[in-house]
């Protein structure tokens, strides 16, 4: 694109030079050489007029973005030396051609070129891997089905009424087994008239999707 500018520029230097050696001292009819040279400066300078933004528009995205680096900003190190490869810091000082960075976990200040650096604002997000896709989804679906009104309910009677509410027994890691199995055994079964335990361990069990509840009522 510089290059076709830089023709183009010449081109019509050239053409209007001629136009002004050829038009010195000539009658007021213009030979038809003349109107020519006219006809072709004038097309010259509509492709100049049309290039010139595309010029301009090339070059402004080719500018570096760490131009903008100064103290304060956010950057990662994006240079050769391996051991700071990724990490991200700030700018402290500005030292002729170096830029002093405080980067994460670093103790001491690091000296850097720009050419290093790149401002952090600017960076592209990680590509997402297709195990992480399937993940976050499956995150999005679990929590849509969280039922938090079957998870904050308390069973009033028994060795379980210590517990805060039905995600707490769930959630009790050292006794995961045993809890697991009797929230499995209450949604299935009315202990007494208590229909309500019944129905929220049953409605809390579908929400976490819990795999062994699930293949029991063939959900």
């Amino acid at each position: 694109m510089k290059e076709t500018l830089t023709v183009l520029n010449s081109i019509n230097e050239r053409l209007g030079l001629v136009l002004e050696i050829l038009s010195a001292d000539q009658p007021i009819v213009k030979p038809k050489y003349v109107e020519v040279a006219e006809k072709v400066l004038s097309a010259g300078n509509a492709a100049l007029e049309e290039v010139i933004p595309a010029v301009i528009e090339e070059v402004s995205t080719e500018t570096p973005s760490n131009e903008n680096i100064e103290v304060g900003s956010a950057v990662t190190y994006t240079g050769d030396r391996g051991e700071l490869a990724g990490k991200r810091g700030t700018v402290v000082d500005l030292r002729n051609a170096w830029t002093v960075v405080n980067f994460d976990n670093e103790g001491d200040h690091t000296k850097c070129r720009k050419s290093e650096l790149t401002l952090a604002g600017n960076e592209q997000p990680p590509e997402v891997t297709e195990k992480e896709v399937v993940v976050a989804e499956e995150k999005a679906v679990a929590e849509s089905l969280f039922d938090d009104e079957a998870a904050s309910h308390k069973i009033e009677k028994g060795s379980f009424k210590e517990y805060r509410d039905i995600h707490a027994i769930y959630s009790d890691v050292k006794k995961a087994l045993g809890n697991k199995k009797y929230l499995r055994f209450r949604a299935k079964k009315v202990i007494g008239d208590d229909v309500t335990t019944q129905e929220m361990c049953h409605r809390y069990l579908i929400g976490v999707q819990d795999e062994e509840y699930l293949k029991e009522v063939g959900a």
